[in-house]
């Protein structure tokens, strides 16, 4: 039987297959997005099990990863910086390089910044706004343990 022929006999199969083939990709594909930026995940690796333990104990663990170290401007902003932090971090995972102390890029830094703003706008206003060279504002300069939360050992996350 020719694919021609298949079609024109299961043309209501093939419609209901198309279907529920995209359903599942999509449901899995949206798992897996959402996962992949969860603490459970996010913890997992060697370097970032004292991050998940602070940040476990912070007023933001109810919160994911993503919602502070992605940017939020644009879908497209959001997968590219997703796909190239999340190489970075498997390349040096792999290698096991990682710093003895985890530093945030000053890049970074500035997502992190933009989304303490997006969230807390409302009741920031002007106030207590310190500007950086580039005139951005940079919440973590005075609170950088607040999405951390403070271990003993490591004082926190640090900004290079």
């Amino acid at each position: 039987m020719e694919a021609k022929e298949f079609f024109q006999k299961n043309t209501l199969k093939c419609i209901i297959g198309g279907f529920a083939a995209g359903v599942i990709f999509s449901v899995c594909t949206s798992a897996g997005l959402s996962f992949s930026g969860s603490p459970a995940f996010c913890g997992q690796c060697h370097a970032m099990k004292m991050e998940k333990a602070t940040f476990m104990e912070s007023s933001h663990r109810e919160r994911e990863c993503v919602d502070c170290h992605l940017p939020h401007d644009s879908m497209t902003a959001y997968f590219v910086e997703k796909g190239r932090s999340g190489m970075i971090d498997v390349y040096h995972e792999l290698k096991r390089d990682y710093p003895a102390k985890i530093r945030i890029s000053e890049d970074a830094e500035k997502i992190v910044n933009g989304n303490c703003l997006r969230c807390h706008s409302s009741t920031m206003g002007n106030v207590c706004v310190d500007k950086g060279k580039d005139g951005s504002a940079t919440c973590t300069k005075c609170h950088s343990r607040i999405p951390h939360g403070s271990n003993p050992l490591e004082g926190g996350i640090r900004v290079e």
